[in-house]
């Protein structure tokens, strides 16, 4: 009996002690300029802002510890997404788009008197040597709801629309 308990007091003695849990690393993201895109986050429900007819509804989403926000886009027959990162390296915005006929788009930009605006420049698909610039801007109205205007242009300088959104929040 007094050999197993000095045994048992060696090996208590000796064995490895319990490692601490590692130190919580330091959170990110929490500069004010991770919260200029905040107006986007919700459940929405879209439609034309010309005539009010829907276009589509969207999940905005803040994920990752606060870094990214996520869009989720759905119309009958067509869905997409985008992911949404404030660099502080380069100081601006990035959207990623992608969606259900493959299509992929990188935006980048920033806030602008309190409108998000984003930029893709891209070659163009129609005219060889040309680039095109695909714009949005996303502006907080302020009954709550969003606008999300987009057109394009060839020369930087006379834009044409592509679509004029609102978000309006979901009501079950």
């Amino acid at each position: 009996m007094l050999l197993m308990t000095l045994v048992l007091t060696l090996a208590a003695t000796t064995a490895d002690p319990v490692p601490a849990p590692p130190a919580t690393p330091a959170p990110k993201c929490l500069a004010a300029e991770y919260r200029q895109f905040d107006f986007w986050i919700g459940q929405w429900d879209v439609v034309n802002t010309k005539d009010g007819t829907s276009a589509g509804s969207s999940l905005i989403e803040k994920l990752y510890a606060g870094c990214v926000i996520r869009e989720n886009w759905s119309e009958p027959g067509f869905s997409g997404g985008s992911l949404n990162l404030y660099d502080e390296r380069e100081k601006r915005w990035h959207q990623t788009w992608t969606d259900s006929q493959g299509s992929w788009r990188e935006f980048a930009g920033g806030l602008v008197d309190g409108k998000m605006v984003l930029v893709w420049k891209h070659p163009s698909a129609k005219e060889r040597g040309v680039t095109v610039q695909e714009r949005m801007i996303f502006t907080p109205n302020p009954d709550g709801s969003v606008r999300q205007y987009s057109d394009e242009s060839k020369d930087g300088k006379t834009w044409v629309e592509r679509y004029d959104y609102t978000y309006k929040r979901h009501t079950p």
